[in-house]
């Protein structure tokens, strides 16, 4: 009997990085029920295993957005970021239906900087940050962040991605410290 060949490949194959991340994850979530759900034998196993994923998903968080050059990075909780460092933090702001209201995010301004905008260029302690667009791929109208100085408790938060939702639009505004989660390492 002839084996029949596959029309395409398997699917694992042929997503993305990201896609790659999702279908490890999701075999990773079911071999760890099945441990939990194995007879008593396999009970030891589970008792190094499952501690070790807690562990791991509370220091650890995965980037699945586009806007950033890496996937996973290691969160140092209680800190708050300086200049330049990547951030965690909770986003506040109006607009709705976002993925995610977590955001990973550099640092391009702290308490006491100025922010100057020029038309919808937008420039934080002299530096360009990036061109604000004038609306969502979803069509929302964006406005641009005020001009001023950035009060104390609050960051100024960019980026990478020129598209980024970021602080150079008011609906996103500026970061409070206590909405930082905490800050970002990439690994890779």
């Amino acid at each position: 009997m002839r084996a029949r060949r596959m029309a395409c490949p398997h699917p694992i194959f042929t997503r993305a990085p990201r896609g790659r991340i999702y279908a490890f994850l999701a075999w990773l979530g079911r071999e760890a029920l099945a441990l939990l759900l194995s007879p008593l034998r396999y009970w030891p196993a589970t008792l190094i295993i499952v501690p070790v994923l807690v562990w791991t998903a509370m220091h650890y968080r995965f980037n699945l957005s586009p806007s950033l050059p890496w996937t996973v990075a290691r969160v140092e909780y209680g800190r708050t970021p300086a200049r330049g460092e990547y951030m965690l933090y909770t986003y506040r702001g109006p607009i709705e239906g976002l993925p995610s209201h977590t955001f990973f995010k550099r640092v391009a301004g702290i308490p006491g900087d100025t922010i100057l905008v020029d038309g919808r260029r937008v420039w934080v302690a002299g530096r360009l940050v990036g061109e604000a667009a004038e609306h969502t791929h979803k069509g929302v109208r964006l406005t641009t962040i005020r001009p001023g100085t950035i009060p104390d408790g609050f960051l100024f938060a960019q980026g990478d991605h020129p598209a980024s939702f970021d602080s150079r639009y008011a609906e996103s505004g500026l970061v409070p410290f206590d909405a930082v989660i905490g800050v970002a390492h990439p690994v890779f």
